[in-house]
């Protein structure tokens, strides 16, 4: 990761993908999910809401900034990862 300017990016880059695939299994799949898939899109943007903040304010000076950084790169991923499991309907 090169740079906080970076970590926004993926977040919003990675948020969308999953809001997009939302989208397109409601469109697809018609009124059968349409209130699960209404919270996932929800709860993403509310996460992204979280992360950017936490992004722009670090928690502490004596915080050690690449580890900060890194901990919400992989909160990221584990997000997302657990997003695109309950859209393809692996876990309930």
């Amino acid at each position: 990761m090169a740079s906080k300017k970076d970590l926004k990016k993926d977040i919003n880059y990675l948020i969308d993908e999953v809001i997009g695939t939302c989208l397109l299994h409601q469109y697809t799949q018609g009124k059968e999910r349409q209130e699960e898939l209404d919270g996932i899109i929800t709860e993403m943007i509310e996460f992204r809401d979280k992360l950017i903040h936490k992004a722009n304010h670090p928690e502490g000076k004596e915080v050690k900034l690449k580890t900060y950084y890194r901990s919400l790169y992989d909160e990221l991923l584990d997000k997302v990862n657990n997003a695109f499991d309950k859209i393809s309907g692996t876990t309930e």
